[in-house]
């Protein structure tokens, strides 16, 4: 076990399996995030644009990644996430393995297929 060096985890939701699918492998492919765990049948309540209180099914999404991707990340929800004001929280990683965390490295500094 091994302190944090700059890796965290992105939450976010989205409405069901083929928008979490969506959104989670385009982070992947673009390498912002090493990986994405979705999970599923979450019930949230809030408020939305009205005085009602909502409730929807959705699915939690944690994203794996390092700080120095988060803008990259934020930018990236701008027009492939499908909410309009989408959740993006992040949480500090104060220790993990040294071998997840060697591997998460390895994944996010490779560069994306296709890029030169």
């Amino acid at each position: 076990m091994t302190g944090s060096d700059g890796e965290v985890i992105v939450l976010t939701t989205v409405a069901d399996t083929d928008q979490a699918a969506l959104l989670s492998r385009g982070l992947v492919e673009q390498r912002l995030a090493a990986c994405v765990t979705c999970i599923g049948s979450g019930l949230s309540f809030f408020r939305w644009k009205s005085e009602a209180v909502t409730q929807e099914s959705e699915q939690v999404l944690l994203i794996k990644t390092r700080r120095d991707k988060l803008a990259e990340i934020e930018q990236h929800f701008e027009t492939a996430h499908p909410y309009e004001v989408p959740e993006f929280v992040v949480l500090e990683i104060s220790a993990l393995s040294t071998a997840y965390g060697q591997w998460m490295h390895g994944e996010l500094m490779q560069k994306p297929k296709g890029d030169a």
